[in-house]
């Protein structure tokens, strides 16, 4: 049967010593996929069964992946949620989920009065299915209602990242994941030898897709961590003899900038996704992997290698050489400069956005998806990523809410007329600005504020300017900001 169950199966049949989880409590695969088989169990008894969708707040760890196994093994739809986000943004978004039950690891719960989901302690519940003396060894995959799953069933939603409206969330089948994991593991030439080291959150299409799926998929080991530390990074990578990388652009800036081929000095890696020929040479790298996708364009749908040797790519604002576009999507970019995305075969990009508990396709008559990026094609018919099209704010990799924050910011009345903007950064992508036309801003008022974000949404100065540029329907022109006069710089 071709659903993620089944891939989990297997894998740990033919290689159940490998290590899983993260490298803070690794485990072999066979017993983890036998301990998520426990807790798949628990939700039928429960009478959660194929099709029942559950969200997963929490920080990434080894409970964190076993629980994304035990969805799949049950056949429960497992939406991932950014547990660092504010408690009203975590609400909204769960309203528009509609999920029969949110499950919190290693985080408050969020008070839903609305809601009728159940709330459920993972850490609990994980803490009683390893109390018992045979977790899963009695347990038969067979008997669990993941493996009867289709391929065009829904396996997870990840969100978006949200640039400036409320994050979204996407349908991700179970066809899609098998195609980007086997996608992945070929473009890497990933085998049962390799260990996997995927360091980043697994609400990412990166970790989860490409790890994840991927490492599962080459029967490879697959190891994660709580937290991505760049002065942690190499001496996880020597001690634990990692062989692969799943990274992607913020990270990779992150070690360019803070850590020296001294410190990766000695390590068994031979091919990392996210770096380009530059980072190659820097740590001794023999292959590199860039590409472009998203979550909805298949997660990847274009690849490109790199080795140390390459010469660096030619700046073009911030783009991407993506390269080669995969066997199963097709792609052009119109007339606008915008890349569409479609699938040649099964479910190659995603299944569509969830709104009020359904799913709705946002493809075109001709099953196109307008992804909102500019691109162009180089001379010999490849894909070269230049820019997102809309108005967007990313600090180290995330996206910014921009219409969250200036809702959060509207708390200060000093502010007066205001709009959300950015700067241009070279360690973090772009640093977070707030635009006004008063000057009489309390800066006490908004330090108290933006205190409330999370870090990367918290903007890093107050610009006065004269006048905001609007439209004629009165929508702040974001895009002009930059090229005002500025007559008060304050830092926050």
């Amino acid at each position: 049967m071709n659903n993620l169950a089944s891939l989990i199966v297997r894998a740990a049949n033919a290689n159940s010593s490998a290590p899983f989880g993260t490298v803070e409590q690794a485990e072999p695969l066979g017993l983890a996929v036998a301990h998520a088989a426990g807790l798949a169990r628990h939700l039928r008894e429960r009478g959660f069964r194929r099709g029942s969708r559950w969200a997963l707040v929490g920080r990434s760890g080894t409970d964190y992946m076993l629980t994304w196994l035990a969805a799949q093994l049950a056949g429960v739809e497992l939406a991932l949620l950014n547990p660092e986000y504010p408690d009203e943004l975590l609400a909204a978004m769960l309203a528009d989920l509609q999920p029969v039950a949110v499950a919190w690891l290693d985080r408050a719960a969020v008070a839903m009065p609305q809601s009728t989901a159940m709330q459920v302690d993972l850490r609990a519940c994980w803490s009683a299915c390893r109390e018992q003396d045979t977790p899963a060894a009695a347990v038969n995959p067979e008997e669990l209602g993941g493996m009867a799953c289709g391929a065009d069933d829904i396996a997870s939603f990840i969100h978006t990242s949200g640039t400036t409206g409320r994050p979204k969330f996407c349908a991700l089948s179970h066809d899609y994941l098998l195609r980007l994991g086997r996608f992945f593991a070929d473009t890497l030439c990933l085998s049962r030898g390799d260990r996997l080291f995927a360091p980043l959150p697994m609400f990412h299409i990166n970790p989860l897709g490409y790890g994840l799926v991927g490492g599962l998929t080459a029967h490879a080991s697959v190891l994660g961590t709580q937290q991505f530390s760049a002065s942690r990074f190499w001496p996880l990578v020597k001690q634990h003899g990692f062989t692969a990388l799943v990274l992607h652009a913020a990270p990779s800036i992150i070690l360019a900038t803070t850590t020296t081929r001294a410190d990766a000095s000695g390590h068994a890696v031979r091919v990392a996704f996210g770096v380009e020929s530059t980072l190659c040479a820097l740590f001794d790298i023999p292959v590199g992997v860039g590409g472009y996708g998203s979550t909805e364009s298949g997660g990847l749908c274009h690849a490109w290698h790199f080795r140390p040797m390459d010469p660096p790519m030619a700046p073009e604002g911030i783009s991407n050489y993506a390269g080669r576009a995969r066997y199963d999507v097709a792609w052009t970019v119109d007339e606008q400069g915008e890349i569409l995305t479609r699938a040649k075969a099964g479910h190659a990009i995603f299944s569509g956005y969830l709104s009020q508990g359904k799913v709705e396709s946002p493809l075109d008559r001709q099953g196109w998806f307008h992804t909102g990026d500019r691109g162009r094609i180089d001379e010999y018919g490849n894909l070269v990523f230049i820019e997102r099209m809309n108005e967007a704010i990313r600090v180290k990799g995330e996206y910014v809410p921009i219409e969250f924050v200036e809702s959060t910011l509207t708390r200060c009345p000093s502010l007066g007329s205001f709009a959300l903007w950015r700067k241009d950064s070279p360690t973090t992508g772009h640093e977070v600005v707030i635009y006004t036309q008063s000057s009489a801003v309390n800066v006490e008022e908004v330090r108290a504020v933006i205190a409330t974000l999370p870090r990367f949404m918290r903007p890093n100065r107050v610009i006065r300017v004269a006048q905001l540029p609007r439209t004629g329907v009165g929508k702040v022109q974001r895009m002009q900001l930059d090229k005002l006069a500025e007559l008060e710089s304050i830092g926050l």
